[in-house]
This record gives C-alpha cells, sequence and structure tokens, in this order.
C-alpha cells in the first residue's frame, strides 16, 4: 500500500508542477477598454480597423460617438481575452497615426 500511497502522491505533486509551470508561463489574458479620439470629422473608422484585424476575435463591441460640445469623436473599443502587450501594441500604432488625439487605455 505505501507503493501505492507514494505513486499517487508523486502523481498529484508532477500534476500541480506542470499546471503552476502552465499558470506562470501563459500570458495574463483580461477585459480591457481603449477609447481612441480624433478631431471632429477627422475620424478615420478604416484605419482603425487595421489596426483591430489582427485582434478581431477579440473584440467584443465598438461604439462610436461624438459627445456634444466635445469637439471631436471618439471611438470605444471593448476587448475580451486580449493580451496587455497586444492592447499596448494598438495604442502605440494609434498614437503613431497624425489624426488620433489620444489613444488610452481605460
Amino acid at each position: 500500500m505505501p507503493e501505492l500511497t507514494n505513486t499517487l502522491r508523486d502523481s498529484m505533486t508532477n500534476e500541480y508542477t506542470q499546471t503552476a509551470l502552465q499558470n506562470a508561463l501563459t500570458p495574463e489574458l483580461g477585459q480591457h477598454r481603449l477609447v481612441v479620439r480624433a478631431a471632429l470629422h477627422g475620424m478615420r473608422i478604416a484605419a482603425i480597423w487595421q489596426v483591430l484585424l489582427p485582434f478581431s476575435r477579440n473584440v467584443e463591441r465598438v461604439d462610436v460617438t461624438t459627445p456634444p460640445g466635445g469637439g471631436f469623436e471618439e471611438v470605444t473599443i471593448a476587448l475580451a481575452q486580449a493580451q496587455r502587450e497586444w492592447v499596448d501594441s494598438m495604442i502605440a500604432r494609434f498614437q503613431g497615426m497624425h489624426w488620433v488625439t489620444s489613444a488610452m487605455l481605460c
């Protein structure tokens, strides 16, 4: 019986170690909300979709709004199961576009 107990314990320890290792190596995924702003009538939706295309499976919702009296247009992009490095990459691409007045994570 001790052999069976040791085998079971070793199996459980090995399973736990593998799970812990997988968790340590898996990048953190999460919900993110990205907001891109442009001057009134300056928003380029096609350019936004070009940035989002590689991550399209992670896009949950896109809202385009023009807040009254704000003088700008805003696109809010809800992302699910997106790695933070992806989101940072998207923000950097948006910030590099001359028509974007701001791109931020909310």
